[in-house]
């Protein structure tokens, strides 16, 4: 394991993200749903300008659980904390079309050209990530939900985000519990990778407590994930013994690349950052907690 500083070589757009509701990439640009506007922000990958499309026409708040873009120039949130799903035109920032959903959502990504769902679990071993076919759900892999003691154990237990992935591999993990993020494939497999924590508190069954506060019996070691040509990068997400439910809690200070074969590598960020938006032979793309965005030199 080795460590370096990590300089900023690039300022980002100007103007701060309100709240980040999640992101996609392509080939030419980023995109970060901010719900706080709300608002579609599109970020060139070179130049790291921007420009910002207002979302208008939902009754419901939007949800910061991602987002998916499927290239057809629409694309889709939750809203109404995960009771409805919502398509915009990318173009006008229009609301399309309001659909209501049979169960409450607690996630949303464009997953190998589909609008995929992460389904809200109060019982294990129930499928975790579903695709609209028609109106009805359908299971998109083998990944289920897990067991814990009790209705809120079982919530913070399963609750699952994924990050940037390829044609190959979509990183998924689950915010409580093991150092690990979760490769999903297109046939359904999922393989679990470990990933370096730096979070040093309470177990991650979620049997202990901790106060009156059922959150912390758990750790919070991944923040995003983010899969590129070198291999998997890891945004650390809790730091230390207190949980990101706590004050003064210290996150995001670390991003480690994780490769089969290979030492990881580690290294320290200055301000706690929010997510990976982007990685290339430039550097790293940063969204940090303050909102703003910069181009990092990657190791």
């Amino acid at each position: 394991m080795t460590a370096a500083p990590l300089p900023v070589i690039a300022d980002g757009p100007d103007g701060p993200v309100g709240d980040f509701g999640g992101r996609s990439i392509d080939a030419g640009e980023i995109r970060i749903l901010d719900v706080a506007a709300p608002a579609l922000r599109r970020i060139d990958r070179t130049t790291l300008f921007s420009s910002t499309r207002r979302l208008s026409g939902s009754d419901v708040p939007l949800d910061p659980y991602g987002f998916a873009a499927t290239g057809d120039g629409t694309l889709w949130t939750l809203g109404g904390k995960g009771r409805f799903l919502l398509r915009f035109s990318e173009k006008t920032g229009a609301l399309l079309e309001r659909r209501v959903l049979a169960e409450p959502g607690q996630g949303i990504l464009a997953i190998w050209g589909r609008v995929g769902l992460v389904a809200v679990r109060l019982r294990p071993d129930e499928p975790l990530l579903l695709t609209m076919e028609g109106r009805e759900p359908v299971r998109l892999s083998r990944l289920v939900s897990r067991s814990a003691p009790g209705i809120t154990a079982l919530l913070i237990r399963n609750l699952l985000r994924c990050g940037s992935g390829t044609a190959a591999v979509i990183p998924c993990w689950f915010t409580a519990g093991p150092s690990e993020v979760l490769l999903l494939g297109p046939d359904g497999a999922v393989r679990p990778v470990v990933v370096p924590s730096f979070a040093t508190s309470s177990p991650t069954d979620g049997t202990a407590t901790r106060g009156r506060d059922p959150g912390g019996a758990f750790t919070y070691p991944v923040r995003d994930a983010f899969v590129s040509e070198d291999g998997l990068w890891v945004l650390s997400n809790q730091e230390g013994d207190r949980t990101p439910l706590d004050t003064g809690a210290r996150r995001g200070r670390h991003v480690a690349l994780v490769r089969e074969g290979r030492p990881n590598r580690v290294v320290p960020l200055e301000r706690e950052a929010r997510a990976i938006l982007d990685v290339s032979d430039r550097g790293l793309v940063l969204l940090f907690a303050d909102g703003s965005i910069a181009r990092v030199a990657a190791p």
